[in-house]
């Protein structure tokens, strides 16, 4: 009995140094001496490592070169790109994007295309064209390792369902039409589905604005409104990942009482915009009144202003050190961005207010990240029997 339990626990200690050497190996290309050091682990464990994941693919021999005085070769290792691709698929409020990267995340296809609103026919139509993309010589012969689907809205984290957006039928949340069951329906691979401002932040934290911080938050603000939290140097999601939804605060804003979404949203300003003018704007056309500095640079400015308000808010109960602007309103450029750091100010916690340098990539970033995140416990046990 106790040789039973030894045996398995081997087995788990073994699936977790699997686990910690591709995460090395994620980051750059290693010799196993250099990953005996990293990992405080002997060379003969390292290369028992080694030889498991070589035999099963995951990794391969990236170079050797020859040590000064010495007749052996170094040997580098690396994540082999051939062992299995993973899929984006972006279903944002004004368009979907596909994108097709390897596991050391290298895009190997990309597309996108405009979309006014989801229903389950584009959804089925969107399966089917993903199937003609993956049919084509370049990829048919790599096998699909994880799909991960980005969506605006509520994702419960527990059950990864859709629970709540505007910009999708009320058919696709529930039952057999649900998004996340039409592509596992179609696709014999792991699916996961995921609110495209929680990915952002975590693209953020991997190569943007928030590389090394511990606490902060990520706000996005575009036809919709969201936003992620950053806590102790890890993503916050809250009970069912709800948690960061800015757009959802209520407030006051010339005389009227509602969710910030509806007033500060560039859906919320391009209605007010249409009912000032007498004309629709796109994103654009709002860019280019804003800069007239008239009355709709007053107007948007105040929705700034609100917007600073409502984070001074969450600086004075998290106290945040950063918050990052993302989504199409940094195109209004740094007299947006000073209205809400006027608000801000006021806070008694310091906070940095500043735009994202990665804006969509973002997401994109975030995503690739986590799919393969999810796929390594699989490939660290792939070597061993637990």
């Amino acid at each position: 009995m106790v040789k039973q339990k030894f045996g398995r626990t081997q087995s788990y200690a073994r699936a977790v140094n699997n686990e910690l050497v591709i995460e090395q190996l994620r980051e750059r290309d290693y010799s196993a001496t250099d990953l005996a050091e990293n990992l405080c682990l002997s060379h003969a464990t390292i290369s028992s490592i080694l030889k498991g994941l070589l035999d099963k693919g995951i990794i391969k021999i990236s170079y050797s070169i020859s040590k000064a005085g010495k007749g052996r070769k170094q040997v580098y290792y690396s994540l082999d790109e051939d062992y299995g691709i993973i899929i984006v698929v972006s279903l944002s409020d004004n368009r979907y994007n596909i994108t097709i990267s390897n596991i050391k995340e290298k895009v190997l296809y990309r597309e996108e295309k405009e979309i006014e609103r989801y229903d389950v026919a584009i959804i089925y139509e969107l399966v089917l064209h993903l199937k003609r993309i993956l049919a084509k010589d370049s990829l048919n012969n790599i096998l699909l390792r994880n799909i991960i689907i980005a969506v605006p809205g509520r994702v419960n984290s527990v059950t990864n369902e859709l629970q709540l957006s505007k910009h999708f039928d009320r058919d696709l949340f529930y039952g057999k039409n649900n998004i996340r069951t039409i592509f596992e329906n179609h696709f014999d691979t792991p699916v996961m589905m995921e609110n495209d401002i929680n990915l952002s932040i975590i693209g953020e934290m991997k190569s943007g604005c928030l590389t090394g911080v511990e606490n902060a938050m990520l706000v996005y603000i575009d036809n919709g409104m969201g936003g992620a939290l950053l806590i102790n140097g890890k993503f916050y999601g809250g009970s069912s990942g709800y948690a960061g939804e800015i757009g959802l605060m209520q407030c006051d804003f010339n005389g009227q009482s509602s969710y910030l979404d509806e007033f500060a949203s560039l859906r919320s300003i391009k209605e007010y915009a249409k009912s000032k003018f007498g004309q629709t704007f796109k994103v654009d056309g709002l860019v280019e009144e804003y800069k007239k500095k008239g009355e709709l640079y007053n107007y948007i400015n105040e929705t700034a202003r609100l917007v600073g308000r409502k984070l001074r808010d969450i600086i004075e109960i998290l106290n945040v050190s950063t918050i990052v602007i993302s989504g199409r309103v940094v195109l209004f450029g740094e007299d947006y961005l000073n209205c809400i750091r006027e608000e801000t100010n006021k806070s008694q916690n310091e906070c940095l207010i500043q735009f994202s340098q990665l804006v969509n990539n973002s997401k994109l970033i975030g995503a690739m990240s986590k799919s393969v995140d999810n796929s390594i416990p699989h490939l660290a046990r792939a070597t061993v029997k637990i």
